[in-house]
């Protein structure tokens, strides 16, 4: 109603009803002039009810005003009131012209609905018909969700103020009471001040009868100083005549104290002269000791100058008997090899005479049959070779379906191999021909060691002997030589190939791939791609049978460490259609393993990743995402000059490996710890790695190795030949070999986390080559406590610590956690360790908390576990240096003073060997005490001692995957 009254009076003054309206063309010049007459005929009413404030954010989303306009009109000093802002926002939109009228109308048309009525005649429509020519529907809708919010704003601040406001009150109320008690305590502490005023009255004449009494006590006390003076003086005089006489008394006592000190003095001088005569006499006696000593430490000099000439004459002697009986040994271990030889060449020549009959008798039969063959079916060609070389059955695929026998063209010895069932059937069948061929091996050898197995001279030939011959002599350059990674097409290429695959080696290390276990089953990345066939599964199907790999399409780079990208992409090919580009990193890869099984390649290895994607045929199968950030940083880290690669893990070696290849490979030997960089150097399946200083982790020296295939079967044909060196099977790993091999096991994932070591039994006989390692996953990890110490063989614990613990000095650095009985029902805790020796009646065992109380004392624990013990203090977070010590045969007598209970050197002998294969399936390396660092008993405990200290602070490899 007043809005509308007040359009009335706005009419009224300027002279414009409804019917003075007149219709005209929407917008046009006319009409803007006429709006614009009208709008200045009311800007003085206009500019008081209008707020800038609020207009200005829908002008700007008309795009009539801009920041600087809105900025001049809320924010300039030149108009602080709002009529003159509101004044200065005509004049701008008066400048737009029609959009800014246009604006300006549409505004009020929101804003004040009865002020657009009285300007223009019309009813407000609120269409907003400016932003949506300008922003669209969308402007529009965020116009209104800005102009939602700030009202939402507004109703929050008017809410937050009348919270403000009820808390003032609240707080006025509480002041009001206070007031109150205030005010009633005031008139209390009145009260309380009359009746104070009231006792100060009567309190002041009491005051005046005490000052009353006080002078008449005065008096009295002055006439009592009076009399005190005189007693005083009176004092005074007695005192001083008893003074006297008590110094008179003193004098007296004195002087006779001072005649008995007198006599006392010349006593006293009298024993001085006799102490000085006791005195001479003494020195005397002791110069002519003196003389004495130093002639017996000449005698004593002499004498260990004989001793010692004595024991070097000894040692020289011992020196010349070794040599003599090195000397002898060598002798007969030439005499032997020759009368081997000798025999070995007699056997062979009869070999070949046989041979030579044989075939000759083989010719003319074939001569006279041969007509009979041209009509009869053509008969078995391996049969015929066999028949050359003996009467025995047929080994070929005719016969038996496992083995093949082809001759060689430049050597008459044939070559024996297992060829690659074709079923479950097939696969059943191999295994049985090929335990019978080892069985016949076996039993043939036993046989003839049974005749006379110290016999210098050569056997017979028999029946059996060309077939022995084809079991054991097999082709090893052709199975183990560099020449397979240079195989194309040729002749030769299948018996090679399945001489390689008769080896059913893992491609990568299991904990290399966190894949399932399918290593027996994929492929070597060094030769052509083939389906591996092994009896527990069915092959996968070759890509280049069934589907073209998709592989060809695309070029990856990056590794383990900074994750698989793809750097270029085949235009137009299916790997583009299904989303990869450059950039792109490649996640998992489904459907490539045995059972439907995928391929994580997030942390996966260059090398992995590329003999993986290999397999890859559908686009589906991978998971990729964009990752442009890492991309970049891979690409960055490639055009550095330092760049090594992108994978990044370090790994124990399990053999001994000469220099070989183009270029050199590194020298390393059994044990070493190498940090690999590059799996995939030069785009060949070898890595790039640097060998490391296993005490500070610092790099040494930088070079290739083999990949992981290659070194297995490096490791597989250094076996091979020390089988065919030693024909006696129980002294296969029991004789020490020039080039040291560590019988490492592969971790089967299902066994993990047992804790149970057990012994590495290779066999050839049995086919455990599989599951050989070459290379073992390592990690460094710096330990600051102090860490406890094993000791190896495991019988001299006890008397070790005991040496250990004897010395002042050690008992600051060592202490030793004795053995307690341990309950029936506590010895499956994890955090209980067993002795070895223990009786299954009265276990025997240390606790956990007993080593770490000894750790918080910053010593070394010595503890007298055994090594099956040390895989469990790694899973509880303790890392034990172990030292192994190795004794030689002449030193046995030496150790056995720390364990005497064991009667006979061979108990030493078998606790060493037995021990020695624990020590290879160790998750953590170990220290080796070789024979040469020590030669009694102090100089070992000093060794110890050093090796101890050396340990502590070097770093620890553990093998974490083995302890998950």
């Amino acid at each position: 109603m007043m809005m509308s009254g007040r359009a009335g009076v706005w009419a009224e003054e300027d002279g414009i009803t409804q019917e003075e309206v007149q219709p005209s063309p929407l917008w046009s010049e006319e009409r803007c002039e006429e709006l614009w007459d009208r709008v200045e005929g009311v800007r003085h009413k206009l500019t008081r009810i209008l707020n800038p404030a609020k207009l200005t954010p829908y002008l700007r989303q008309c795009k009539v005003i801009d920041e600087q306009d809105e900025d001049e009109v809320l924010n300039s000093t030149q108009y602080p009131l709002r009529i003159s802002k509101a004044g200065r926002l005509l004049d701008i939109l008066h400048g737009q012209g029609q959009r800014g009228l246009q604006a300006f109308m549409e505004s009020l048309e929101f804003y004040h609905p009865d002020q657009y009525t009285q300007l223009t005649g019309q009813e407000p429509t609120q269409r907003c018909s400016l932003i949506l020519d300008e922003e669209g529907p969308e402007g529009l809708t965020q116009f209104l969700l800005l102009e939602v919010r700030k009202l939402r704003e507004q109703l929050r601040n008017s809410r937050m103020c009348e919270r403000r406001l009820s808390q003032r009150c609240r707080m006025a109320e509480d002041e009001r009471s206070r007031a109150e008690r205030k005010a009633q305590d005031l008139r209390q502490d009145r009260l309380q001040q009359e009746r104070l005023r009231q006792d100060l009255e009567s309190a002041t004449r009491e005051l005046g009868k005490l000052k009353d009494r006080h002078l008449e006590q005065a008096v009295k006390y002055s006439r009592a100083l009076e009399e005190q003076g005189k007693a005083s003086n009176r004092e005074r005089e007695l005192l001083r005549q008893a003074l006297m006489d008590i110094l008179q008394q003193d004098r007296r006592e004195s002087a006779e104290q001072r005649q008995e000190l007198c006599d006392i003095i010349t006593k006293l001088q009298g024993e001085v002269q006799s102490t000085e005569e006791q005195r001479d006499k003494l020195e005397s006696q002791c110069e002519q000791l003196r003389l004495k000593v130093r002639t017996l430490q000449l005698d004593w000099e002499t004498e260990q100058k004989r001793g010692v000439s004595y024991f070097n004459q000894i040692m020289e002697v011992e020196k010349e008997r070794d040599q003599a009986l090195q000397s002898r040994d060598s002798l007969q271990l030439e005499y032997t090899d020759c009368l081997l030889d000798k025999n070995r060449l007699r056997k062979r020549i009869a070999e070949l005479q046989a041979n030579l009959e044989q075939q000759q008798r083989e010719l003319e039969r074939e001569r006279e049959r041969s007509r009979e063959q041209m009509e009869q079916s053509s008969p078995c060609l391996h049969c015929s070779h066999l028949s050359l070389c003996s009467e025995d059955q047929c080994y070929g695929p005719c016969c038996s379906l496992g083995l093949d026998v082809r001759p060689q063209a430049n050597s008459t010895r044939l070559l024996l191999r297992k060829t690659p069932s074709g079923g479950q059937t097939n696969d059943n069948s191999g295994d049985s021909r090929s335990n019978s061929e080892e069985n016949l091996l076996l039993s043939t050898e036993d046989n003839e060691k049974e005749i006379n197995r110290l016999s210098t001279f050569p056997f017979p030939p028999c029946m059996n002997s060309i077939n022995r011959r084809h079991n054991t002599e097999f082709d090893l350059e052709s199975w183990g030589s560099d020449e397979n990674d240079n195989i194309t097409g040729e002749q030769g290429e299948p018996s090679l190939w399945d001489s390689w695959n008769s080896l059913n080696s893992h491609l990568f290390p299991p904990d290399l791939i966190n894949l399932p276990a399918v290593s027996s089953n994929q492929l070597s990345p060094s030769v052509p791609r083939r389906p591996l066939r092994s009896p527990s599964s069915s092959p996968p199907i070759s890509p280049k049978q069934s589907r073209v790999s998709l592989a060809d399409d695309i070029t990856i780079v990056g590794g383990n460490r900074t994750g698989i990208f793809v750097s270029h992409v085949k235009p137009g090919s299916p790997a583009e259609q299904c989303g990869l580009k450059e950039g792109s990193e490649l996640l998992e890869l489904e459907r490539v393993l045995f059972g439907g099984g995928s391929v994580s390649l997030a942390q996966c290895t260059a090398e992995v990743a590329h003999f993986s994607l290999q397999w890859w045929t559908e686009p589906s199968t991978l998971k990729h995402q964009s990752n442009p950030e890492a991309y970049s940083k891979l690409c960055t880290e490639l055009s550095a000059p330092a760049f090594m690669g992108a994978d990044s893990f370090y790994v124990r070696v399990n053999l001994n490996m000469e220099p070989h290849g183009d270029p050199l490979s590194l020298s390393v030997s059994c044990d070493d710890i190498i940090h690999v960089t590059d799996t995939r150097y030069n785009g060949k399946y070898q890595w790039r790695c640097s060998l490391v200083d296993p005490r500070t982790t610092k790099p040494l020296q930088a070079g290739t190795m083999p990949n992981y295939n290659r070194a297995q079967q490096l490791l597989l044909i250094r076996l091979r030949k020390m089988a065919l060196e030693q024909k006696d099977f129980k002294k296969k790993f029991l004789k020490k070999s020039p080039g040291r091999v560590r019988l490492v096991k592969a971790v089967d994932p299902v066994s993990r986390g047992i804790g149970s070591t057990q012994h590495v039994l290779y066999t050839l006989s049995k086919r455990h080559e599989e599951h050989l390692i070459p290379y073992s996953v390592v990690q460094p990890v710096q330990v600051q406590t102090k860490r406890p110490v094993i000791f190896s063989p495991s019988l001299l614990s006890r008397g070790l610590i005991e040496r250990l613990l004897q010395p002042a000095e050690s008992g600051l650095k060592f202490n030793t956690c004795p053995p307690e009985p341990i309950q029936a029902s506590e010895r499956r805790d994890k955090r209980v360790f067993l002795l070895d020796s223990c009786s299954p009646e009265q276990a025997l065992g240390i606790r956990l908390q007993s080593i770490q109380d000894v750790i918080s004392q910053d010593k070394h624990c010595l503890l007298e576990l055994g090594l099956p013990s040390v895989e469990g203090l790694l899973r509880q977070g303790i890392y034990p240096i172990v030292i192994h010590i190795h004794p030689k045969n002449k030193k046995h007598k030496k150790l056995r003073k720390f364990f005497p209970r064991c009667g006979e050197d061979t108990i030493m002998e078998e606790v060493c060997q037995a021990e020695e294969l624990q020590l290879e399936t160790l998750p953590l390396l170990y220290y080796t005490l070789e024979p040469s660092t020590w030669s009694c008993t102090d100089e070992l405990l000093a060794a110890i001692r050093n090796a101890i200290h050396s340990q502590q602070r070097a770093a620890a490899w553990v093998e974490l995957d083995r302890l998950q």
